[in-house]
């Protein structure tokens, strides 16, 4: 009887330590996601003062290009962030065993196969976190960039 009682000790120990790996791994794509954001609006900040730093009268166009690509690429690899995320609170449920019918291996870090593809990184892109933040982004440089040439 003590062996019985030992070995649910030993797997929920090993299931808390597994949803502890994969709690970190959440966790760090949150904050790099985060990070993309605060660097994206510094850089395209940097980009638009000299943009706006008119030494001869003219706007520096090729800067408001730079800065497009800027938002854009941050934004790719944030939805990136976002979609990893997302499947890794998906691993996390089913370690958790909150999903029916789905299991996984004591430490294993792979995102389920349900959880990945094309399909799901565009769900990431649509979303709010992303989606709007960087698309307002665009938006808000393309007025500047009209309204300065008027």
């Amino acid at each position: 009887m003590r062996t019985e009682q030992a070995e649910p000790k030993l797997d929920t120990k090993v299931i808390d330590t597994h949803l502890g790996y994969v709690q970190n791994v959440i966790t760090r794509m949150g904050q790099n996601s985060f990070q993309c954001k605060t660097w994206c609006i510094t850089l395209v900040s940097a980009l638009l003062v000299i943009y706006l730093e008119q030494p001869n009268g003219k706007p520096h166009p090729e800067c408001t290009y730079i800065a497009g690509a800027v938002i854009i690429l941050f934004g790719l690899l944030d939805t990136y962030y976002l979609y990893l995320e997302r499947g890794y609170r998906h691993l996390y449920n089913v370690a958790a065993g909150l999903t029916p019918n789905e299991s996984v291996q004591p430490y294993d870090m792979k995102i389920p196969k349900s959880h990945m593809g094309l399909c799901q990184y565009l769900k990431a892109l649509i979303s709010v976190t992303t989606g709007l933040f960087y698309l307002v982004a665009l938006l808000l440089l393309l007025a500047l960039v009209f309204f300065v040439k008027l």
